[in-house]
């Protein structure tokens, strides 16, 4: 497992993000995928567990080694499967684009379907702790992105809005917000190196560091 790319977590006011958003801007790029309207997109993951709830409850127990499986789509376009471990603040991730047909049969646990499609390794590891794990769909989790880019150290800085969560299978009415009012989530990621003069503009203003999981804080909120 190669962990390379560095994600820094932070959670700041709208105030913070406005005056690290203007800076920001005239340094980097804005992320492809933005609107052109509101600088944003929309991002929506459903996120498995076992039948244990242990990737919750890892990170309540302050376990340093984490595993996700999750199906992640923006804008509501093609999904892809992905695989992320982390330890501490190294990460690593595993993508894979799915059809709507593997994308049903890993939400339903199809075997009929997904074991013609084993060729690749990420479906082949999600099948496996599908059946000996008894992973299955378990939350999921919306919010509007605006993200900005440089490719010194493939350097990606995000900020994360309107954040929810809703239980898989629950109807709507369910779904919870995740953060304070007039919060949101910094996340800054990048390879090998930051450069000097972002890192400036960022930790100048003394944010502190989070350990913090959208998967985790949404579960704690949708168990009542």
């Amino acid at each position: 497992m190669d962990l390379k790319r560095t994600e820094l977590k932070f959670i700041i006011t709208i105030d913070e993000y406005h005056k690290l958003k203007n800076e920001l801007k005239h340094l980097m790029q804005l992320d492809t995928h933005a609107k052109v309207v509101d600088r944003m997109y929309h991002v929506r993951s459903l996120y498995f567990d076992d039948i244990y709830d242990s990737r919750a409850l890892e990170k309540a127990d302050g376990v340093e080694f984490h595993q996700k499986y999750r199906i992640r789509s923006y804008d509501g376009e093609d999904c892809r499967l992905e695989y992320k471990t982390k330890i501490g603040n190294m990460t690593n991730k595993q993508s894979f684009w799915l059809t709507k047909e593997i994308e049903t049969a890993l939400i339903t646990q199809n075997y009929n379907i997904l074991y013609k499609n084993l060729d690749d390794s990420l479906i082949q590891g999600m099948v496996g702790r599908m059946k000996f794990d008894h992973l299955k769909p378990a939350l999921w989790i919306d919010y509007d992105r605006e993200a900005y880019t440089h490719p010194i150290g493939e350097t990606r800085i995000t900020f994360d809005k309107a954040i929810t969560a809703n239980s898989y299978g629950r109807h709507h009415e369910f779904k919870r917000n995740i953060l304070e009012p007039k919060t949101l989530i910094l996340e800054v990621k990048y390879t090998s190196i930051l450069p000097d003069f972002i890192s400036k503009v960022v930790f100048h203003r003394n944010y502190q560091v989070l350990s913090y999981s959208k998967y985790y804080m949404g579960w704690l909120l949708t168990q009542v």
